[in-house]
């Protein structure tokens, strides 16, 4: 007889207990294809709480928990099955998993056991419990039998055959003084990402991030006034993490988020920003997502977004802005001095002048230096950090039509004194009516 079948419940049938049983066998199953065929990975924990105090004394015990087992099999205890009794943890155990463990149903084994019998392979010990009469007005109560499930403690390192089990702790060691010490990283397998304190972590820590990059992106765009590429590229960012912002917030207030939903989303925004931070603007090579493994899943996927988080801050084209002095000197600061180095700088040119007469003329009209030399090459006709023409406006900046760009030699021995002056100076000769200087740093890739 197939174990899961339909009892046909027909006129003049002679009841017996296993008709009830095959009906209940029936159901279950029922009840746990449906689920499967609506949600992937549908088992796991929606709460679990480890005794503290027991880990101190040696043992492995649990408060309360609640869940489905990878059968389908939905526990929750202590209020409708037991919890296991409490193991001590051998002090030779290091990097082992903890599972909560069910016997097996398997077709025709006994599945239930009485108190005090032998202890066989059955799921369930026979429990006396009181229930009343649920019809309003009637107080009639009856005593019956009912099956509570009987759950155990097992190690990774026994043997698991004739057991169903779900991942619940990874124990690090036994210190001399018997406590055990549990992963604190480690996630066990669950329905919800919330019973998962770690999973928790990683919610509200991507909230955080993308919330405080959204700021910063946003105040560097309205600020910056400029329509380059690389602002472009900030806007384009700031609406993918404008996007996902919301999303986190959602799933930090969600507490029946799956594992397998937040894994998803995660992943998605990944690719998305390694669009902008990666180096080969593309995202690596992220495994499967494995249901029984959550910590070896999550572990690569956070690693990422921390990586491509942090790196949103850094700006291509960073703009000098150009202080008028006396005497027709521009100064322009570099509060970051590392730019010298990694960057290289371009002059946007525009005046009422055809661009080709500034291209022609301009290179050998202007100065420039350090604050403290600026004079000196000025009065000496010293042409300072020479300047060269370029073709088109770098990608990076703004461009503009009529504009001349031109790039600052970076071989110069001058930005040694830039360097230590901190302020990069330049004068203008020659007649350059209504004149206007952009000057740029472009950081190499």
């Amino acid at each position: 007889m197939t174990t899961h079948n339909k009892v046909v419940w027909s006129e003049g049938l002679f009841l017996q207990p296993q008709h009830f049983q095959q009906h209940d066998r029936y159901l279950e199953q029922l009840v746990s294809d449906t689920i499967s065929s609506i949600r992937p990975h549908p088992w796991g924990h929606t709460e679990l709480k480890i005794n503290q105090e027991a880990l101190k004394l040696g043992q492995f015990a649990l408060n309360f928990a609640s869940g489905l087992m990878p059968d389908g099999t939905p526990f929750k205890m202590p209020q409708e099955c037991d919890a296991p009794a409490s193991i001590p943890v051998p002090e030779s155990v290091k990097n082992s998993v903890v599972y909560l463990a069910l016997p097996i149903r398997q077709p025709g084994a006994y599945e239930y056991e009485y108190p005090g019998v032998q202890e066989t392979a059955a799921r369930y010990v026979v429990h006396e419990s009181e229930a009343r009469d649920a019809i309003t007005g009637s107080d009639a109560s009856v005593q019956m039998e009912t099956g509570r499930l009987r759950f155990s403690f097992k190690f990774d390192f026994e043997d698991l055959e004739g057991w169903i089990c779900l991942p619940i702790a990874r124990v690090i060691e036994v210190r001399a003084d018997k406590q055990v010490i549990l992963d604190d990283e480690y996630i066990s397998t669950c329905l919800a990402s919330h019973s998962s304190s770690v999973l928790y972590g990683y919610i509200r820590e991507i909230w955080g991030m993308l919330s405080h990059r959204a700021d910063a992106l946003a105040g560097r765009v309205s600020n910056s006034g400029s329509k380059g590429v690389a602002e472009i590229s900030d806007f384009l960012l700031l609406q993918t993490v404008n996007r996902y912002e919301p999303l986190y917030a959602h799933f930090a207030q969600t507490p029946s988020l799956h594992p397998e939903a937040l894994y998803r989303i995660s992943i998605q925004l990944v690719g998305e920003l390694a669009t902008f931070t990666a180096a080969a603007r593309r995202p690596s090579t992220l495994q499967p997502y494995r249901h029984e493994a959550l910590t070896e899943t999550f572990a690569p996927v956070i690693a990422h977004l921390r990586q491509h988080l942090s790196a949103v801050l850094e700006q291509t084209a960073v703009p000098i802005p150009l202080e008028e002095r006396k005497y027709g000197v521009r100064v322009g600061m570099l509060l970051d001095r590392s730019l010298i180095k990694l960057a290289r700088f371009v002059l946007a040119v525009s005046a009422d002048l055809p661009s080709e007469v500034i291209n022609r003329h301009f290179p050998g009209q202007i100065t420039i230096g350090s604050v403290e030399q600026i004079r000196d090459f000025v009065n000496s006709a010293l042409a300072g950090i020479a300047v060269k023409q370029l073709p088109v406006a770098p990608r990076q900046i703004p461009y503009h039509t009529g504009t001349a760009y031109f790039e600052l030699d970076p071989a110069s021995s001058h930005w040694d004194e830039i360097r230590v002056s901190g302020g990069l100076a330049m004068h203008v000769a020659g007649d350059f009516p209504k004149l206007v200087m952009e000057l740029w740093a472009i950081r190499e890739q």
